[in-house]
């Protein structure tokens, strides 16, 4: 082997292995939130508010709502960042159930995919590096976060002459 190929070869395997790029594994995050003094049924309700105002785009939807039980499942679609140059979007596609009970609700979150949108194609992305997961992750907790806030500054008051 020459001297460029080998230079070549060389410098190719310490770019790779630099990267730390590992595959990517569906994550689940669990978060337990306490709301004093408020039932089963008005967290229920302003949890659902709060996915009707957070959930506005076509790509995020709630598949699945039953008051009696106090769940409510929904797919949502995230942006998280972007590339170096701002050409490529990084997103996260990811699963959330809320389940509500007296005084508390439990968010599961599973991110399921980490997608990448360049203005021509969305695509999945199977390896990913241990920065951009780290992102995804403070997204969900972030929209956790978001619920909580919301849910804790609303007051549903059906009998108020607004």
């Amino acid at each position: 082997m020459n001297k460029k190929a080998l230079t070549f070869t060389a410098t190719l395997l310490l770019l790779l292995t630099g990267c730390a790029m590992t595959e990517y594994k569906p994550v689940e995050i669990t978060s337990v939130v306490n709301v004093p003094d408020q039932d089963q049924k008005e967290l229920f309700k302003k949890t659902r508010q709060w996915f009707s105002q957070y959930f506005v785009s076509g790509e995020s939807v709630i598949d699945y709502e039953d008051i009696e039980s106090g769940t409510i499942i929904g797919n949502g679609i995230a942006k998280i960042g972007t590339d170096t140059f701002g050409l490529i979007d990084y997103k996260i596609k990811y699963n959330i159930r809320i389940d509500t009970k007296d005084n508390k609700f439990r968010a599961l979150t599973k991110i399921v995919e980490h997608i990448n949108n360049d203005g021509q194609r969305i695509y999945s992305v199977g390896y990913v590096d241990k920065e951009r997961i780290a992102d995804a992750e403070k997204h969900v907790n972030e929209i956790v976060k978001n619920i909580e806030e919301y849910v804790t500054n609303q007051k549903i008051d059906a009998k108020s002459d607004w």
